[in-house]
Order: C-alpha cells, then sequence, then structure tokens
C-alpha cells in the first residue's frame, strides 16, 4: 500500500474525521448511509434500462455512452489500482467502520467512478441531462455514504470525480463507435424482443 504526500494525507485524514459516522450514532443515520453505500447504486442501471427498453434512438443512443464510459472508467480505475495502492480507513485502522468490505485499494472508489462515469455521460450528451443531474445528485450522497460509514477517504472521491470526467469525455467523443454498436445491436435486440415491440409495451 502507498500513501500520498504528508500534506495531504493530512488533508484526507482531516475530512474524512469531519465527514465518518461518530461512535454513538444514530439507527436511523446508519440507515440511510447504508442506503446510499450500497443500495443507491441500482438506480443507475434501472434508469439506463428504462430509456434502451421505453425511449427512442437518441435516449438509447446515450445509453450506449453511458455504458461505454462506464467502461472506460472501470479500466481507468483498474489501472491505477495496479499501479498506486491506498489503504482503507478501516485498515489503519482510523474512524468508525460501519459498512463491510473487503480489505482491498481504496483508490479511487469503483461506486463514485461508475456513478459519475453514467452521470457525466448523461449530463454532457445532453438528451438525458435533466435525469444526468439527478443521477449526479445521488452520486454526491453515495460518496458522502461511503466515507460516513468507513469504508473511503474523501480524496478517493475526488479522484474518481476525474477519472469519470475523463471517462464521459472520452465516451462521448466516441461518435462513430456508438453509431457502429447501435448498427449492430439494436436489429439484434429489435429481433429479440419483437412481440413486445410490436403491442407497443417495450421501443
Amino acid at each position: 500500500m502507498t500513501t500520498f504526500t504528508p500534506a495531504l494525507e493530512q488533508l484526507n485524514v482531516y475530512l474524512f474525521q469531519l465527514i465518518n459516522a461518530p461512535a454513538a450514532v444514530s439507527a436511523g443515520m446508519l440507515r440511510v448511509g447504508t442506503f446510499f453505500a450500497s443500495d443507491a447504486v441500482a438506480l443507475f442501471p434501472l434508469v439506463l434500462l428504462f430509456n434502451w427498453f421505453w425511449r427512442g434512438e437518441a435516449q438509447k443512443k446515450a445509453v450506449l455512452y453511458a455504458l461505454f464510459s462506464m467502461l472506460l472508467a472501470l479500466v481507468i480505475n483498474i489501472t491505477i489500482g495496479m499501479v498506486w495502492q491506498h489503504p482503507r480507513p478501516f485498515m489503519i485502522p482510523l474512524g468508525q467502520h460501519f459498512l463491510y468490505h473487503a480489505a482491498n485499494n481504496s483508490f479511487p472508489s469503483d461506486h463514485m467512478s461508475l456513478a459519475c462515469a453514467i452521470s457525466f455521460s448523461l449530463i454532457g450528451g445532453g438528451t438525458l441531462r435533466r435525469q444526468g443531474l439527478a443521477l449526479f445528485a445521488v452520486s454526491v450522497l453515495v460518496a458522502w455514504a461511503r466515507v460516513f460509514m468507513g469504508v473511503h477517504f474523501p480524496l478517493d472521491m475526488a479522484a474518481s470525480l476525474g477519472v469519470a470526467l475523463v471517462s464521459a469525455g472520452l465516451s462521448l467523443r466516441s461518435v462513430t463507435a456508438v453509431n457502429a454498436v447501435y448498427a449492430y445491436v439494436y436489429p439484434r435486440y429489435h429481433a429479440l424482443f419483437a412481440a413486445g415491440i410490436r403491442k407497443g409495451v417495450i421501443k
């Protein structure tokens, strides 16, 4: 495991201690923290599935851009993890830890990177901008919760924002690739779900 410069580590620890739950945290706050740290991310694939199955071509392409952005973010995170590993707070140990997590690399946060990769892609693409903004608001709560519950440092989340900005930016520039994927996938999707499309159940 590696560390930042002393000044950055000090800032990281200071911010963590500001956000991390106290030892005497209420059961209600733990439920809120657990929901946003673990469960809220389910909203992101649900939004993508809704737009793919019940919206038009522009929205379906926006879903592909978001998926490409997610893939790029994951590749970037894996690459960073191969050359730079930072311990999680409970591995030091530091603060309070209320959520089970494997003792592995914390930097950057996969949850935050993937959530923001989707959000930024939808915001930047324009077609689903409002949904992207709503998902980014959820992403901020996910970031808070994962620090609050003791499984991440604040700088993990800051790095994830950078990863997501890069991945979304690259994705939105991949117009030719996304159009090619859509041209390949949509006819097969249409054939597979032809009955539902004919009945107007899905699009």
